[in-house]
Formats: structure tokens, C-alpha cells, sequence
């Protein structure tokens, strides 16, 4: 990431913040006037939206608890405001529509409503991260069934992603989930991008756990956004060194007529590592074989789908925390789950393992995802 993309998005986290912060300050002074004298003391809640930047830094309280403390204080303070702000403003909206039924509204909400509608906001944004939170730790096993005649044998195949190893995704968070995919007894293990943030404490503890995966037919990886945003060739020494194949840019046959290709995430294109087409991985699939392409990002352009046969995504979390889920479908064609495409391929879009920032989802369960590739009788 550039110094100007660096800057412009720090400002644009500290405008949102401190817009957050606003609309809280006067939802509170509103329910409750009587704190507008303490107006130079409320103003103090500014200042912790500085506490934020903090977590970008490559280390901070470095193998300590406080960094895990600090971290999951910020993330949740920030989460609370966000949904806060973001079921308050269509409170704000249907207040407005008062001047369109002016018959059914008051001119002015009574500070006995405005108290209501406060405790209301407030009870749902800490529902939201204390729910989200337990939620987050809550990953579950997605199964997919394909058939196909393509398929010398029956092959289990585990989909994980958007982990983000960082300050509060840890090696407990690895410790939890390699016995979640050992167990499923997979052939093949494909991780779809966003392995690492910046923060992690203890790497070796992390790569020690997840070379516990087993599968026979391989364990490959592509790079998602946040590979280039970490520090790309940094993350695939550290991928490789968790016992993943980095697969960005190269196609493998790994046995059973099955074939995989993996390409690197878009955002090369804004660095300086080497961008290869999409093209330069579809144009080697054969149609004879079961050709599974790995892409962070579920985008396709025309005539994509007649390369492969299956397309495994991430990076949408499935929108991770609701309402922002609304947003992300908004800008994402293919949010979660399985699509069928054009010419008969497929397509599935994990909703990731873990979670990017605030490690609290809500409406987005996290996932590992089993894909059973049934042989069918041609």
C-alpha cells in the first residue's frame, strides 16, 4: 500500500469516525439534556477514535496480553459505534417522515421517546458485539455435494479462507479449527486468500499448528487482498511456511482427473509485484479434466465459466456483520454460498473462517467448507 493510498485511507477512517462519534453524542444529549452540561467531557469520546490508528502498526505491545486486550477493546468500540450509527440513522429517516405524515408525528420527539429509542439503539449495538463475538468463535462445517464424471474417484475437498491471522486471531484460533478439518478427512485442502493481517504475535506458534493439516492430494493457497496490503512476499514465505503450496498464477494436476489453478488477487495491479491475467491460468484448463479454479474475489468476466468447472471465492466475509452485510451484497454480485453459472460451471463464495477486524460476526456464520466431488456414471 502507497504512503498516498496509506493517508487517504486514515482519513477517510478518522471522518467516519468522528461522524460516528457525533451522532452518538447527540442521540445521548437528546435522550438525556440534562448531560449537555457535561458537553467539554463527553467531547473527551473523540479522542478514542486516535486509539484506532494504533492497530496499524505492525506491533503494538508486542507478546503481551495488553495487545490482545487493546485490540479487542478498539475493535469492539468501533463495532458498537458502527451499528449504533447504522440502526440509528434509519431511526433518523423515519423521524423524517413525520413531516410527510405530519398527523401521525410530533414536531419535536419528547425526551421520554428520545430515552426509548437511546436504550433500543444501545441494547442492539451490545447485543450485536456480544452475540457477534461469540459467534465469531462459532465455525461450522458447510457441505456441498458435486457430481461429476469427470472425477476418477470420489474426493474430498475442504474450502477454508479469509482467516486473517493477527493480534486477535490467534494459535488458538488454529488450534481450533485443524481438528475441525482433519476430521472432515480431506483429499485436498484450498485456501482461497487473506491469510495474515500484521500483529501476530507468535508465527512460528501458528505455522507449527496448521502444518498439522493433513490431505493427501495437497494443501494449495492463492493470495487475497490482504496479502498485498500485509506484505505479499511475506505472506507467502509464511503461508509456505504453514504448508501451503502458493498457488498465484499456476496450475497443478493433483491426481483423480482433477486439476487446479489459482490466481493472484487484483490488487497486484497497485503494487509492485508482477500481475498475470486471469487468462494465463483459464487458457491452461482442459476440458477433459475437473478443473477447479481458485479467486479471492468472486468477480467473472464473459466467458470465464466455460474455462472451468468449479470456482471457489472468498473475500466477501458473507458481509460479516449485519446491516453492512446490505453493503456488501450491494457491491458484490455473488455474496455467499453456491451459484450455478453459465455453460453449467459452479461457483461457491465462503463466507471465510475467520474475521477481518473486529472478530464479531453476526448474520455471517463463519465457515470451513466440505465440497464432496461425487463421480457420476457418464
Amino acid at each position: 500500500m502507497s504512503w498516498v493510498q496509506m493517508l487517504t485511507f486514515a482519513a477517510v477512517v478518522l471522518t467516519v469516525s468522528i461522524l460516528m462519534t457525533k451522532y452518538f453524542l447527540f442521540s445521548l444529549t437528546n435522550a438525556f439534556p440534562g448531560l449537555k452540561t457535561f458537553k467539554k467531557l463527553l467531547n473527551f469520546l473523540y479522542f478514542f477514535n486516535l486509539a484506532g490508528f494504533a492497530l496499524f502498526q505492525e506491533r503494538t505491545f508486542l507478546n503481551t496480553k495488553a495487545a490482545w486486550i487493546f485490540a479487542l477493546a478498539v475493535y469492539f468500540y468501533f463495532t458498537f459505534m458502527f451499528v449504533f450509527v447504522a440502526y440509528g440513522i434509519g431511526f433518523e429517516i423515519l423521524i423524517l417522515l413525520r413531516r410527510v405524515f405530519s398527523g401521525l408525528y410530533e414536531k419535536k420527539l419528547s425526551s421520554g421517546k428520545r430515552k426509548f429509542f437511546f436504550a433500543v439503539l444501545f441494547i442492539v449495538a451490545f447485543h450485536t458485539v456480544a452475540a457477534g463475538w461469540l459467534l465469531a468463535r462459532n465455525v461450522v462445517v458447510k457441505n456441498v455435494v458435486i457430481e461429476s464424471g469427470k472425477i476418477g474417484h470420489d474426493t474430498r475437498v475442504v474450502q477454508i479462507s479469509d482467516i486473517h491471522f493477527s493480534r486477535v486471531i490467534d494459535e488458538h484460533f488454529a488450534e481450533k479449527i485443524v481438528p475441525m478439518i482433519n476430521a472432515l478427512k480431506p483429499d485436498l485442502v484450498l485456501f482461497t486468500g487473506d491469510y495474515m493481517d500484521k500483529g501476530i504475535a507468535d508465527p512460528q506458534k501458528i505455522a507449527d499448528i496448521m502444518n498439522g493439516i493433513e490431505a493427501p492430494l495437497g494443501k494449495f493457497a492463492i493470495s487475497g487482498n490482504h496479502e498485498f496490503i500485509t506484505g505479499y512476499f511475506d505472506c507467502i514465505d509464511f503461508i509456505d511456511k504453514n504448508g501451503f503450496d502458493f498457488m498465484d498464477g499456476r496450475v497443478v494436476e493433483v491426481g483423480r482427473n482433477i486439476v487446479v489453478g489459482g490466481v493472484m488477487d487484483r490488487s497486484a495491479e497497485n503494487s509492485n509485484v508482477y500481475y498475470h491475467e486471469d487468462s494465463k491460468v483459464l487458457d491452461q484448463f482442459k476440458s477433459e479434466n475437473f478443473n477447479i479454479y481458485l479467486k479471492h474475489r468472486p468477480e467473472l468476466e464473459e466467458g470465464d465459466s466455460t474455462h472451468f468447472d468449479l470456482m471457489l471465492s472468498g473475500h466477501t466475509h458473507g458481509g460479516q456483520i449485519f446491516p453492512f452485510t446490505i453493503l456488501v451484497k450491494f457491491f458484490n454480485r455473488y455474496l455467499a454460498g453456491l451459484y450455478r453459472l453459465d455453460g453449467g460451471a459452479l461457483l461457491y463464495v465462503s463466507r471465510g473462517t475467520g474475521s477481518w477486524g473486529p472478530p464479531v460476526r453476526f448474520g455471517a456464520t463463519p465457515e470451513i467448507t466440505l465440497i464432496e466431488l461425487v463421480r457420476e456414471a457418464r
